[in-house]
């Protein structure tokens, strides 16, 4: 799961080793954000990666859903995509 946020309300503390716009744990290699937004508006968060998650949050959008496995439904009240968000394909 993770979360488009608009850069000006995003601080991040720690290290973080980037590769082509997408940060990483340098212990781990766990990927925590992608910074590819080509407008440069928002940053994508891993969700599990945050202190202290947004538990009001609720999905908007369901991306990749051609890649769902049988076995798991759809997410409740989300737009479905194919591949990628009608959102994501104008930045």
């Amino acid at each position: 799961m993770y979360a488009h946020w608009p850069v000006e309300a995003f601080e991040i503390s720690g290290e973080i080793s980037s590769y082509d716009g997408r940060g990483f744990c340098p212990r781990c290699g766990s990927r925590l954000l992608d910074t590819s937004d080509p407008g440069g508006t928002h940053i994508e968060i891993r969700l599990g990666s945050l202190d202290d998650a947004p538990f009001e949050l609720k999905p908007e959008d369901e991306i990749w859903v051609k890649r769902r496995e049988s076995w798991v439904p759809p997410v409740t009240g989300a737009a479905q995509h194919d591949e990628r968000a009608a959102e994501d394909e104008e930045r």
